[in-house]
């Protein structure tokens, strides 16, 4: 018998959750065929078959979490696969006693089919699966659309009001773990500016409009601003063990995603050498692969200071926590039009809100106020930001 065993998947990672098994029991395998789709904190990644045979035993079902390390099944290699009896009980014989395994989203298994997007947008919307009977997909299968459809359907005064309660388990179980040791560990300030973004407004727009390359937002004018920034005042680009701190060389920024309420952050590396068009490139790529589940392990590492957007949600300003071992954390805030003195005259300007946040063991407000006047006189003089 050969182990499936929950793949390392990165630093201070212990545990992980199985979100889909490719084949059933007993179903034939061939060497390096994905056999399950196991999710992370950081990423969610297929975990291959060692040998070709048959899957043998299931042993953590779908919505389980595991241990690095935890076996989630056994393969029978070919010239095995009719020794010794599974010590698990055939699907029929569970089904036949009228025994229902609770599944992740709370629901019972009884034969329905459910795809992992439709159970991920069940948890992220609260919704109870176990009301749809059939859904709309092929054969039956409970999709998206079905989780959004009970989601917007009215709701009894009982049904509105009764109490859920969510256990921290998977990525959120992490993330509350390192969220509260920030807090606790890092003595953390945030200061706040406002960069005028009224020429590169104008830019951004104009790049929109052409059919060729990538999608141009603030963004990478803000990443390749924060270059300049770093020069001046490189503790922003360091990390922090708590005896001590060391400067890094390569600018790598961490962008924050969220996808599907999950906070995932891919890694822009060698920010120094690349262009804007390079930057925007390499961002979409990384939403990109976010969203469609195909992170890897390398595209979320070694990040030395990160970048969060608050502005889509229409938030000026922002307050974030900085990811330990880095010292600092930028926030972008909505781009918005105001009035405003522009040299010696009344005129619309479009301003946008930075925010830094800081380990005050390594900067101070004078360190990260040069740091963010850097940023905004790079993001408001369009020669200076491409020089």
């Amino acid at each position: 018998m050969v182990e499936i065993k929950m793949p390392e998947a990165g630093f201070n990672i212990t545990e992980g959750k199985v979100v889909r098994w490719y084949k059933k029991r007993g179903e034939t395998l061939t060497a390096g065929e994905n056999v399950v789709s196991v999710e992370t904190d950081k990423i969610t990644v297929d975990v291959p078959a060692e040998v070709a045979g048959v899957l043998h035993e299931i042993r953590c079902e779908e919505g389980d979490v595991a241990p690095v390390g935890g076996v989630l099944g056994l393969i029978a290699e070919a010239n095995e696969k009719d020794k010794a009896p599974s010590k698990q009980p055939p699907v029929e014989t569970v089904q036949a006693a009228g025994k229902k395994r609770p599944s992740a989203d709370g629901t019972a298994k009884e034969g329905r089919k459910i795809s992992p997007a439709a159970k991920a947008h069940a948890r992220s919307l609260g919704v109870d699966l176990s009301s749809i009977v059939e859904g709309s997909g092929p054969g039956g299968r409970i999709v998206k659309a079905d989780v959004e459809a009970l989601a917007s359907a009215p709701q009894s005064s009982k049904e509105r009001v009764a109490d859920r309660r969510v256990p921290f388990e998977g990525w959120r179980k992490t993330l509350a773990e390192r969220v509260v040791r920030c807090a606790r560990e890092v003595p953390q300030c945030t200061i706040f500016s406002e960069a005028d973004v009224t020429a590169l407004s104008g830019l951004v727009k104009s790049l929109r409009e052409r059919e060729d390359g990538p999608r141009i937002t603030y963004l990478p004018f803000l990443v390749k601003a924060m270059v300049g920034g770093i020069d001046a005042v490189p503790e922003m680009n360091a990390h922090c063990d708590g005896t001590g701190y060391s400067l890094k060389r390569e600018i790598n920024v961490g962008i924050v995603v969220n996808v599907g309420g999950k906070l995932v952050i891919p890694v822009l590396k060698g920010v120094r050498e690349k262009s804007i068009i390079d930057l925007a490139e390499e961002i979409s790529m990384l939403v990109g692969k976010t969203r469609d589940g195909s992170l890897r392990e390398p595209d979320v590492e070694g990040g030395t200071i990160t970048v969060t957007n608050v502005g889509p949600f229409g938030v000026l300003q922002g307050t974030a926590l900085v990811f330990q071992p880095q010292t600092s954390i930028v926030c972008m805030g909505a781009a918005r039009e105001v009035p405003a003195v522009h040299e010696g005259r009344m005129e619309i300007r479009t301003k946008m809100g930075l925010g830094v946040s800081y380990d005050h063991r390594v900067l101070d407000g004078a360190m990260c106020g040069t740091f963010l006047k850097k940023v905004t006189d790079a993001v408001k003089n369009l020669e200076m930001l491409v020089i």
